[in-house]
């Protein structure tokens, strides 16, 4: 024992000094390991790969739309990324069109080599919502002072104090409606999408019936809108519009006829019969019946408590494309459309399970 501690005892006294030593000569790094691409294994198969995908987008086919609430900053997270969607979805539809980061810029060129388009979202729904929170403010700050500042831009404008308030809003919208939108178009021209989508809601247009001056006041209304997209696509005749959210409610069907697809927005379905209903009432007159999509949503639940993206409690994805294989004679049925689809990407076995499953029920041969 004497012998084993006289030979040990030496080494233990000089590991430390051996350590000392080490943490002066370098600083210890990460090892960063990296495994090479399909295409860089093999460039010949992957190409075949590409062209395939390729051919396969441009046949006749269920479309797969998806949306994606992209962030400003740098991916975190592969569920963040464009690349790591399924190769056969054939539109991503970017949120965000304000502020996107240089990583999705450059992924857009990647998708679009797998004959994916990337699309910007124009959202009237997002324009009323601010203006409503404007109108808020303005009653709020009215309520808390003698002379609210709407009733000073009101005099600097020349404009009496007896005129309707209603009016008076309603053509300020139309002139915020413009900007935003006009901010809108030219932050997508400056992405270089493929194209839009529009999101818009409206109201039940039944409700204007034999009343000309609400007829009139909505149609100026929409038209603050509209008009300024089809100018816009009239000077980019190469983009794509896709329509999203309740045709029926649309004055002026012919944005509707320019448009690829549309979607029908189906979130709160809670059975198949419910989304065939929602597209029977968006088929109203004027309303093309040959390229209806349905828009379903991942799981998320509203500020009322209400659940969202689930069908007869399973995934309102998988849902989605049984119903689009049901065929019927008075509308065709061109595909679906997923929103949020960044959050079906977490799954212990497989990443996008819902959509993936969504994709092989449409096209089996797809990948």
């Amino acid at each position: 024992m004497k012998k084993i501690f006289k030979h040990t005892l030496p080494a233990l006294i000089a590991c430390p000094m051996m350590l000392a030593a080490c943490s002066e000569w370098t600083e210890p790094e990460s090892i960063t390991l990296r495994y090479p691409s399909i295409e860089e294994q093999n460039p010949e198969l992957y190409a075949q790969y590409l062209e395939s995908l390729n051919n396969f987008k441009t046949s006749e086919h269920s479309i797969v739309i998806v949306s994606m609430n992209n962030l400003s900053t740098a991916p975190a997270n592969q569920s963040q990324h464009l690349t790591t969607l399924p190769d056969s979805v054939d539109y991503i539809c970017l949120n965000n069109i304000f502020d996107v980061n240089e990583m999705h810029i450059t992924e857009m060129d990647e998708a679009r080599k797998k004959g994916t388009k990337v699309l910007g979202l124009i959202n009237f729904d997002a324009i009323e919502s601010a203006w409503q929170a404007i109108l808020e403010k303005e009653a709020e700050d009215a309520s808390n002072t003698e002379t609210s500042e709407k009733e000073n831009e009101l005099e600097s404008e020349n404009e009496t104090p007896d005129e309707d308030p209603a009016i008076v809003n309603a053509r300020r919208f139309i002139e915020y409606c413009k900007k935003e939108t006009a901010r809108q178009l030219d932050a997508i021209n400056a992405l270089g999408t493929d194209g839009i989508v529009i999101n818009f809601t409206g109201f039940d247009l039944n409700s204007l019936l034999q009343d000309e001056e609400k007829t009139v006041a909505e149609t100026a209304r929409q038209g603050a809108f509209f008009n300024l997209l089809t100018e816009w696509k009239a000077a980019h005749a190469g983009k794509e519009i896709v329509f999203k959210g309740s045709p029926q409610n649309v004055i002026g069907k012919e944005i509707l006829v320019e448009s690829k697809y549309i979607i029908v927005n189906a979130h709160s379905a809670k059975n198949l019969y419910e989304m065939s209903y929602l597209v029977l009432m968006a088929s109203a007159k004027g309303v093309p019946t040959d390229r209806f999509i349905i828009g379903v949503t991942t799981p998320y639940l509203s500020n009322m408590g209400d659940q969202y993206g689930m069908v007869n409690g399973r995934s309102a994805i998988v849902a989605a494309a049984e119903w689009t294989l049901q065929e019927v004679p008075d509308y065709i049925k061109a595909g679906i459309s997923v929103d949020g689809v960044e959050q079906d990407y977490f799954n212990p076995t497989k990443i996008y399970p819902n959509v993936r499953e969504a994709i092989n029920i449409l096209s089996p041969t797809a990948k």
